[in-house]
C-alpha cells in the first residue's frame, strides 16, 4: 500500500530563506526555501528579478508560515508560486521594511527618515516617479553627488540603479503621534 506524502513542515522559520517579488503581469510571488537550498533560491531569485531574505529569527513565524514552499526543480516562475496580494504585503512589511532585500554587501541601510532634501544620504528611503501619469515608487539612495542621486528600487532589485535630480524625488514623512 503506497504511503501518503506528508507536506513539508513549515514551522522552523529560523531555518529558511524567503524569495519574494513581482513577476510577470505584476503578480506577487513568494515562497520559503530551507537553508540547504539557499544558493539555488538566490540564483533563481536573481534570474527572476526577485528579492531574497534569510529569516534569522522567529519574529516572522506567522507570516512565513502561510507561504508555500518553493520548488527548486520547477521551471522558471513555477519555482516561486503566485500568492495573494494581502499575504505578499504582509511579507514585505514584515521582512523588508527598510528595503534590505537586494542590498549589495557593504551597502548601508539607514532607518531614519530625511526631513529635508539637504539631509538625504545613502541608505535613505525616498519616492520617485517615471512620469507625471505613473505614480510614485519607493527607492533607496545608493549615492549622492551634489544635487544628483543614484537610486535603486526598493522592491525591484533586479532593475539596477538609476539617477534622478534631487528636486525630482519626494520625501517620506513618518506619521507623528
Amino acid at each position: 500500500m503506497p504511503q501518503k506524502s506528508v507536506p513539508k513542515s513549515n514551522s522552523d522559520v529560523a531555518a529558511k530563506v524567503v524569495v519574494f517579488g513581482y513577476g510577470d503581469y505584476d503578480r506577487p510571488h513568494a515562497a520559503w526555501f530551507p537553508h540547504h537550498q539557499a544558493d539555488a533560491a538566490k540564483a533563481a531569485a536573481k534570474q527572476l528579478h526577485l528579492n531574497v531574505i534569510a529569516v534569522t529569527n522567529g519574529q516572522a513565524t506567522d507570516v512565513v508560515g502561510k507561504l508555500p514552499p518553493g520548488q527548486v526543480h520547477a521551471p522558471g516562475p513555477g519555482m516561486v508560486p503566485v500568492v495573494r496580494t494581502d499575504l505578499f504585503e504582509k511579507i514585505v512589511a514584515t521582512l523588508n521594511p527598510h528595503g534590505e532585500a537586494g542590498v549589495k554587501p557593504g551597502e548601508r541601510v539607514v532607518t531614519d527618515m530625511p526631513t529635508s532634501w539637504d539631509a538625504i544620504k545613502p541608505g535613505h528611503l525616498v519616492l520617485f516617479h517615471e512620469g507625471l501619469g505613473d505614480g510614485w515608487w519607493e527607492a533607496i539612495v545608493v549615492s549622492r553627488s551634489g544635487d544628483n542621486l543614484t537610486l535603486r528600487c526598493r522592491d525591484y532589485p533586479g532593475y539596477g540603479t538609476f539617477q534622478r535630480p534631487i528636486t525630482a524625488i519626494a520625501l517620506i514623512t513618518p506619521a507623528t503621534s
